[in-house]
């Protein structure tokens, strides 16, 4: 029962480059992403993106070594997928990026459901430490539908202690189309209200090195002066290129941001472009090496 919308959903998110280095202790994996934006609200912006996971089967086969460039206070919290990267004003520029540094412990070498922890630093000055523990919790309902729920617990020195909550809900129609249902929700000790993000999906398989998503989505935060901070639609267009491990994305979107309550909210038109290097082992994508067609 766990197989047909679990192994659609890996290699959807295998290709897209969003299935999470935390999965399993004994893999190695990771990915680096280099990219532009430019909207008419934020103008142009670049972003580094990257994020590993590397075994360490020589102190225990249940302990990794993980290491990231982006935004650190996601990665920490867990809201920092690429569900949500995607989103027009999470698109970081370069000179914000942070380094993370860590080690994470997994129960389960394989793990379905339960407990994994992790500890490390973000890399600024004076260093900020932090603890997490996440807890998976997956469910199959029929052939095509999964479920899953991942609240997570952190506590980080500039922050202090939080909590958040990921919950995906997928649905395989057949091998060509997969519906996803994604949100997160954050809070945190020393802010009021909620930070959270909702979006819907669409992935549709191309072929095998082709693909698209459509989404719309919505994000903001409770007890802000203004709640729903952004809203809208997004296209991307994703394939695989001279490589297997070598990726091009084209994005466009149409947003509706609004940062302060002064501000009128009016329709905003953008582009993007990506290229994505993985490397380590990725599910539901053979391992050898070749050039693609």
């Amino acid at each position: 029962m766990y197989g047909v919308t679990s192994g659609a959903a890996q290699k959807i998110d295998s290709f897209f480059g969003s299935a999470s280095v935390e999965e399993e202790a004994t893999v190695s994996r990771g990915r680096l992403s280099v990219g532009s934006r430019w909207d008419e609200y934020y103008d142009v912006r670049q972003r580094v993106r990257l994020k590993a996971r590397v075994a360490m089967p020589a102190i225990n086969e249940r302990t990794s070594l993980v290491f990231g460039r982006g935004e650190a206070d996601e990665l920490v919290d867990g809201s920092g997928n690429d569900n949500i990267d995607a989103l027009p004003n999470r698109f970081n520029d370069i000179d914000d990026a942070d380094w993370l540094l860590g080690i994470g412990y997994t129960r389960d070498t394989k793990l379905k459901r339960g407990w994994s922890f992790g500890a490390g630093v973000r890399l600024v000055t004076p260093l900020e430490p932090y603890l997490r523990a996440t807890y998976r919790w997956n469910k199959a309902f029929s052939d095509d539908w999964l479920w899953r729920i991942w609240p997570r617990l952190f506590v980080q020195s500039q922050r202090g202690a939080g909590m958040s909550i990921t919950n995906t809900l997928d649905h395989a129609v057949n091998q060509t189309w997969l519906l996803r249902s994604w949100s997160v929700a954050v809070v945190e000790e020393h802010v009021e209200g909620v930070a959270w993000t909702s979006k819907l999906i669409a992935y549709q398989n191309l072929s095998d090195k082709s693909a698209l998503s459509y989404a719309i989505y919505s994000t903001g935060e409770t007890d802000h002066e203004v709640p729903v901070r952004d809203y809208g639609a997004e296209l991307r267009y994703r394939r695989q290129t001279f490589r297997e491990w070598f990726f091009v994305e084209y994005l466009t979107y149409l947003s509706w941001p609004r940062e302060l309550p002064s501000e009128k909210r009016e329709p905003v038109v953008g582009v993007g472009i990506e290229f994505e290097m993985q490397f380590g082992h990725w599910p539901g994508r053979p391992q050898a090496s070749g050039r693609t067609r």
